[in-house]
């Protein structure tokens, strides 16, 4: 741990303090990490009493992200015991499955008084939850007394003796899930809010794979048209009584009509067909025609005034020169 000690990361300093806080372990908790690796924790809890987790008590491992506090903990359980599974981060509001509900203030210790108020509750099946009976949690209950790991020993001895009910430490727990629970609630709500669920990413996710596997195929858009859900736009197309829906052929979205603003003397675009210069002087207005015949004609009588001019001023010229020299 020595390496740690001489790095002065934020994430290695709030290790070390919480560390110290959970030295020494309690009736219901113990958590530390391990001698050479500060981003793994083992944890120990006791099971909540008056539940068939009562006398249990349940071992397993905490997984520190490098940017600890600001990203949470991913939980891992390592002793059966029939609420979560086993060997496989477990999903909770406090655990990696949600770091939008995770909040930095949030410490080990928090953790472990959630998961200690989360076991009696239904699993829901959430990711990693297991939904036993409550018989046979009991009798995994008591086989977890039994329970050793590899790094830490025998878990039973791992937690001081139970003394008491701990009514107070059991109703801590209850208001830390509580709070847990209440968190993840409003972050779920403002989602759904903000238009930004899971379903709508993941459809906005499948459409933008769609178009990117569309182009790499090279697909037009066109030839997926027959994929695409009919328009219901009853626009009515200018002109005629019948709606833009009902012209349009089955399969093909119907967009309203835009109208084109043109500048005068200029030929609206050519819509049958780009590429063909006759079919676009066919469509070029009578008014636009004539305004640009009258206008090229003014030019051209304005360039020969102007000339005629120049060249009626040279000549006089010319004729004086000539009477002065004579």
């Amino acid at each position: 741990m020595s390496f740690y000690k001489e790095n002065s990361a934020p994430s290695v300093k709030r290790l070390f303090r919480e560390a110290k806080e959970l030295n020494e372990a309690t009736e219901e908790y113990y958590a530390q990490p391990l001698e050479d690796n500060l981003f793994e924790w083992h944890f120990t809890v006791r099971g909540p009493p008056d539940t068939e987790f009562e006398g249990g008590i349940y071992h397993g491992r905490i997984i520190m992200p490098a940017d600890y506090p600001m990203k949470p903990p991913n939980i891992i359980f390592l002793t059966p015991n029939g609420r979560f599974e086993t060997n496989k981060k477990i999903c909770l509001s406090i655990s990696g499955h949600h770091p939008e509900t995770w909040q930095p203030s949030w410490s080990i210790r928090t953790a472990l008084l959630a998961i200690i108020g989360f076991m009696p509750t239904p699993a829901n099946g959430t990711i990693g939850s297991l939904d036993y009976t409550a018989q046979e949690r009991a009798k995994l209950a008591k086989k977890s007394q039994e329970f050793e790991c590899a790094e830490c020993g025998c878990v039973a001895k791992l937690l001081k003796e139970r003394t008491g009910d701990n009514k107070d430490f059991q109703q801590e727990a209850r208001e830390v899930m509580g709070q847990v629970s209440v968190t993840a609630k409003v972050e779920d709500k403002e989602r759904k809010n903000s238009g930004t669920t899971g379903e709508s990413a993941a459809a906005s996710d499948a459409t933008c794979e769609t178009r990117i596997e569309n182009i790499s195929h090279g697909t037009s858009s066109r030839d997926q048209v027959d994929s695409l859900p009919q328009a219901t736009s009853q626009a009515t197309l200018p002109g005629s009584g019948v709606s833009a829906s009902e012209q349009q052929p089955s399969g093909i979205p119907v967009t309203e009509p835009i109208q084109e603003i043109l500048m005068e003397g200029v030929a609206p675009r050519n819509t049958t067909n780009p590429r063909s210069p006759v079919s676009n002087l066919g469509n070029t207005s009578s008014s636009g025609y004539l305004y640009n015949t009258v206008l090229s004609s003014a030019i051209i009588l304005f360039v020969a005034l102007v000339l005629r001019r120049v060249f009626l001023l040279e000549s006089d010229v010319s004729e004086e020169l000539d009477d002065v020299l004579l």
